[in-house]
């Protein structure tokens, strides 16, 4: 029943990237280091080896699914919202992912929780050249972004993983944060770029994806780059649901729109009514301190390049 996920940038084959903020993948045990504490056995979620066991399998079985979009599982998975790379390689070896060739990118980075971005991709599908963990801010700790450039069939690309900071505080708090993490994303994009233009007859070609989770809706965002989100969401669809309304902060931004597409990816067993308001929302892992079986109040985000 699956489809195929290739990517092959260039050849007329179809390839695919899949993008998730996870919702706090945290493991059961205490990291001194972090503030950790409410994920953990005597915490205040009780968090323990069964209830990171269904998560991680739920996990499994989402990325999966998404084989619909191309006939077999992303090449390439990102993620938003992991602790560390024990959540990333038991994902990888003690769920249905273990019988893929998945290899792990990660890089830990100062955010005070230990929440982290990372990476899953295919080593048959994908090679990686370069990896970097891009700081945002000297001036306040914050998820870095991470940098990856690699080789998709006969392309060069490079792709962002973002997760900016949230709306915590307010917009006159927040907003700056979120405005350190554009200008540090730009100046990246910007540098590619301008590496790429000084090299004559550069070949092959080379795209810059940058995909995440931004924490604003995509009237609030400016990069150097085309945002794929913004039609989505013009139509009122969303990758959160807050206060009754789908939000778009799960989005995804090319240097070139040539080919591409971006989708929601809402199964059913990703959903649950929604009886404050009207429709549905994502099902969550927790609601307050309740265990509600869900994997996030996010819903995956998939780029699809013909």
């Amino acid at each position: 029943m699956w489809r195929r996920f290739i990517i092959l940038l260039g050849t007329g084959v179809s390839s695919v990237l899949f993008f998730w903020n996870l919702e706090n993948f945290f493991d059961p045990f205490d990291d001194p280091a972090t503030l950790d504490d409410e994920f953990t056995a005597r915490g205040e979620k009780h968090w323990n080896w069964k209830r990171f066991t269904h998560k991680a399998n739920g996990i499994a079985k989402t990325i999966l699914a998404a084989s619909d979009y191309g006939g077999a599982p992303p090449d390439i998975c990102a993620f938003a919202e992991v602790e560390n790379r024990f959540v990333l390689r038991r994902l990888r070896d003690s769920t249905p992912l273990e019988k893929l060739d998945y290899e792990i990118i990660h890089r830990d980075s100062p955010d005070p929780r230990g929440i982290d971005v990372a990476l899953l991709y295919r080593k048959s599908r994908f090679k990686p050249l370069r990896i970097e963990a891009l700081k945002v801010s000297e001036e306040f700790a914050t998820r870095d972004i991470l940098y990856v450039k690699g080789v998709l069939g006969a392309d060069t690309v490079h792709i962002f993983v973002n997760h900016w900071p949230s709306k915590r505080g307010g917009a006159a708090v927040s907003g700056p944060k979120r405005a350190a993490a554009a200008a540090r994303l730009s100046a990246a994009c910007d540098s590619i770029r301008s590496a790429c233009d000084s090299i004559r007859g550069a070949s092959p070609r080379q795209r810059i994806i940058a995909l995440g989770d931004f924490n604003d809706t995509p009237e609030n965002i400016s990069l150097p780059l085309l945002n794929l989100a913004a039609p989505l969401a013009a139509r009122g669809e969303g990758s959160l649901k807050y206060r009754g309304n789908w939000e778009m902060i799960d989005q995804c931004f090319v240097s070139d729109t040539s080919g591409c597409t971006m989708h929601i990816f809402k199964p059913l067993f990703l959903v649950e009514p929604d009886p404050a308001f009207t429709g549905d929302k994502p099902r969550r892992t927790f609601v307050g301190p309740r265990h509600n079986g869900g994997i996030s109040d996010h819903l995956p985000i998939i780029l699809r390049i013909e």
